[in-house]
């Protein structure tokens, strides 16, 4: 053959005789592509080079045979490639097999996108008869090419490879002092060198695991393996990700290292590894147990080995780990170094002098709302927190045991609706000592992803309750009752990922078509882009026999969390349910699972009934923005159909004031005609009358701000007024704190402009309409009532104060239907660390701390700014 070759691809060997025919063979297969074969005779005593002449003597593709002294498998490749004519080269071991077409694909590939140095395809594991074990298709678990994903998988096979020359020549190629774990060396050396590697993503390769396979020799390989991996993260920046991701690979090569010589039978070596590992986990002593058993059950059905939970979990180097963990683990050193370290963050972030700082917890007690359903437990907090820093001195093994206590009672409170907050408090709790109804707790959060790990936790918490703890002081809580069932636990499907409002890339991303203009350094206008989107499509659903229900509230603010709707077949219809966490349209991971079908059977109702609820209608924003103009919007629909005189309506809004205002003043509905979902919360009707929700949830439809504007139109005009929208200290949700200051300091910098302060407490809705439809601009915080810019003329400009660690744009929705003029302002002071984990629920219950200078001139500003010509009427 005269043509250049495209591929090399080389063979090492030594005493194969027994597999070179069949791995010839596959590799005399291949078609489609130009190649010339480099054998390497590694010192062999048996006839293996005169068999490969003989065996390739009639094929077209040249054959070079190479003759070494037996200098190891890394010499034997590195001297294969060295001595390859083609741009490529491609490996095989002289025991696997090259399935049809890899060749082709992998060139194919490599010589279309010169981007990649390298390619891997997937392969089948093979028995020594050639029988398949397992198919592994690395990719489908993460697996990739960048540093951190090739630390983290460590996927590569020599004869699933093909490599560019030049990447081999640009990092040298295999390392000849390794025995053992060369090709991860090779893999981590090529990521670290930013050579880019991609996947053929179909299975090209037959990977044989056999008595004399290099697999086998345990020992060598796991320490090869540790030393290779530590050698290359020594080359990590000294970045906190990078650092990260090195004290997670050192735990978890060797926690796989540790299964590896366990399935092999080196228990010696397993029990050591095992051991070492759990003093070296980044994660929580219970996080680490779930992912030993995890690793092992995914290691073992990855390579085809035999396994089963009983295999783990009853022998006797898993219990001898599991009471070398508790012993290590019931000690009082962990519990109290957590709370050396929260004092020293909450020292740290109090200041000098601590009582001198709003965060001081004594003054915080102080303002605890009595209309707060948690107020009880946030004073034992703010009482511990006192205690932690010393007024009054408390020992760190008292406080270390409280802190568990606390943790238990939030628990309680978060357990019935949110998933992801129990696992992060139950993970906080076991932190400081294994306690086993947490455990247990533990493992039912669990189940469903980690079922193994779930039934280690298990069997570690009936060993927790054997075991007594250390210390001459040191006595056993009682222990709490388990959590009741909540209803995630009743979900089909994955546990969510989404993380709701509170997802910052989430909104960052459904901004990205705004334009803002920086108003000095502390604040932006906001402009919205060109091209509005259109309103979903609107109607009424007629569901004979149809139910609606919200999940019962479980939480201590009485919100609706969940909301389903299922047709007179039982069929749920997933256009009409809704749960949190509600995700923005941007959400790469929306919620998969609707919401589960309620416990309670359901109130029989005759006649017609408009169902309407909605996610948090009790709040006063979801109320007006998604419930009302929707309920609304259905009856105009339903009035031009017929009398509504004997129609009911079920709703979710509560029994307040501005609900009732809504319901009878302003919709003209009677009181007999309205049920209140909080006491009948799963209903069917004769005729079940559904509609449509309005548009996106917490941003009003352009349909819906219409028909806000047709109800509630101020009549009083637009006059210039300047208001501030007074959200007040005193509340136990997002509370505001230093508005007085900073009024004072703008009325410093132009003691000429008047600004009225609203109240709204106690106001009408057509009061508060009348208010903001007069003004010019509205100085609002987050959460003040931010749902009456409903009301606002177009034009109106909104200067909005926000918290950097909760603002969800809310306002560019109202902003962009309503042709406002948007101005945000955001504050810079956060929460302290242990108050964000330990005395609130998540950022939107934090109180919005305001600095005076930066509100003040934001203020200046905004009164300084000419109108949007697009805005001007």
């Amino acid at each position: 053959m005269g043509t250049r070759p495209e591929v090399s691809v080389v063979i090492p060997f030594r005493n194969a005789s027994a597999w070179l025919p069949q791995t010839l063979a596959s590799l005399q297969s291949q078609s489609g592509v130009e190649a010339e074969l480099i054998a390497v005779d590694d010192g062999s005593s048996d006839a293996s080079a005169a068999l490969v002449q003989r065996l390739w003597s009639h094929h077209p593709w040249p054959l070079r045979l190479l003759r070494l002294d037996g200098v190891g498998v890394s010499r034997a490749r590195n001297q294969g490639w060295h001595a390859s004519q083609a741009p490529l080269v491609a490996f095989l071991d002289a025991d696997d097999l090259m399935l049809p077409g890899r060749l082709a694909d992998q060139r194919a590939l490599l010589m279309a996108e010169q981007q990649w140095s390298h390619c891997l395809c997937g392969w089948v594991r093979l028995d020594a008869a050639g029988r398949p074990l397992v198919e592994v298709r690395p990719w489908l678990e993460g697996a990739g090419f960048s540093p951190a994903e090739a630390f983290r998988h460590k996927a590569v096979l020599p004869s699933a490879w093909m490599l560019r020359r030049q990447a081999l020549e640009a990092v040298g190629g295999f390392d000849p002092a390794l025995a053992h774990a060369e090709d991860v060396d090779l893999l981590l050396r090529l990521a670290l060198a930013g050579q880019r590697g991609t996947w053929l993503r179909r299975i090209g390769c037959g990977y044989r695991v056999h008595a004399g396979s290099a697999s086998r020799h345990v020992q060598s390989q796991a320490h090869s393996l540790l030393w290779v991996v530590d050698r290359q993260l020594r080359r990590l920046p000294t970045t906190p990700a990078a650092q990260a991701l090195a004290r997670e690979q050192r735990y978890t090569t060797r926690a796989w290292a540790g299964w590896k010589a366990w399935t092999g039978g080196d228990r010696p070596l397993a029990q050591e590894l095992w051991s070492t590992s759990l003093g070296m986990s980044p994660l929580s002593p219970a996080r680490t147990w779930l992912h030993l058993a995890e690793n092992a059950g995914r290691s073992s059905r990855r390579e085809g080995v035999t396994f089963t939970p009983e295999l783990l979990l009853h022998d006797p180097v898993w219990r001898r780990l599991e009471s070398k963990l508790l012993l290590r683990w019931l000690r009082p050193e962990p519990g109290e170094r957590l709370v050396r370290r929260l004092r020293a963050d909450l020292v740290k972030e109090l200041g000098e002098p601590a009582d001198g700082s709003p965060w001081w917890p004594p003054r915080l007690r102080t303002q605890l709302s009595g209309e707060d359903p948690l107020r009880d437990l946030r004073a034992q907090v703010l009482s511990w927190s006192a205690r932690l820093i010393g007024e009054p001195e408390s020992s760190d093994s008292e406080l270390a045991q409280d802190l568990a206590g606390l943790l238990r009672q939030w628990l309680a409170v978060v357990w019935p609706e949110d998933r992801r907050a129990s696992q992060r408090i139950l993970e906080e709790s076991l932190a400081i000592a294994p306690q086993p109804q947490a455990l247990r707790a533990l493992a039912r959060l669990e189940r469903h992803d980690h079922p193994l790990g779930a039934r280690a936790l298990e069997q570690l918490a009936a060993a927790a309750e054997l075991a007594a703890p250390a210390g001459p002081n040191a006595q056993k809580p009682p222990p709490p009752a388990m959590p009741a069932a909540a209803f995630w636990e009743r979900e089909q499907g994955p546990p969510d990922r989404c993380l709701g409002p509170h997802c910052s890339a989430c909104a960052e991303r459904l901004l990205q078509d705004w334009r803002q203009e920086p108003l000095g350094p502390t604040s932006q206008r906001w402009y919205p882009p060109s091209q509005r989107q259109a309103d979903p499509p609107f109607g009424v659903h007629r569901l004979s026999g149809g139910r609606c229900w919200i999940r019962s509230p479980a939480n201590p603010w009485q919100l609706t969390h969940g909301l389903g709707v299922a047709n007179g077949s039982g069929e749920r219809m997933a256009a009409l349910c809704r749960r949190y966490p509600q995700p923005w349209p941007t959400c790469p991971e929306p919620p998969q699972s609707l919401e589960p079908w309620p416990v309670d059977p359901p109130l029989q109702l005759r006649g017609r009934v408009l169902a309407v609820a909605d996610l948090s209608a009790e709040n006063h924003y979801h109320w007006l923005v998604d419930a009302v103009p929707r309920l609304g919007r259905a009856l105009e629909q339903l009035a031009d159909q017929g009398s509504l005189h004997d129609l009911t309506v079920w709703h979710n809004g509560g029994s307040g004031p501005v609900v009732r205002e809504c319901l009878v003043d302003l919709l003209g509905l009677r009181p007999e005609q309205l049920i209140d979902a909080h006491h009948h919360r799963h209903i069917q009707a004769e005729e079940l009358l559904v509609p449509d929700f309005a548009g996106r949830f917490a941003v009003p439809a352009a349909a819906s701000v219409a028909w806000w504007q047709r109800t509630l139109q101020p009549v009083a005009p637009q006059d210039g007024r300047v208001l501030w929208w007074w959200r007040g200290p005193g509340g136990w949700r997002r509370p505001v704190w230093g508005e007085a200051e900073a009024l004072a300091r703008f009325q410093e910098l132009m003691p000429e402009q008047e600004v009225e302060v609203v109240d709204p407490a106690g106001m009408s809705l057509r009061q508060q309409a009348e208010r903001i439809g007069s003004a010019a601009l509205v100085v609002m915080p987050h959460g003040a009532g931010l749902a009456n810019l409903l009301f606002a003329r177009k034009g109106c400009r909104v200067l909005e104060l926000c918290s950097r660690r909760y603002s969800p744009p809310y306002s560019n929705g109202l902003a962009e239907h309503l042709q406002l003029d948007l101005i945000r302002c955001e504050q810079e002071m956060l929460t302290p660390k242990l108050y964000q984990n330990l005395l609130y629920e998540g950022p939107a219950l934090e109180p919005l701390r305001l600095d005076p200078g930066r509100v003040a001139e934001a203020l200046h500003h905004s009164l300084a700014l000419p109108d949007k010509p697009n805005l001007q009427s």
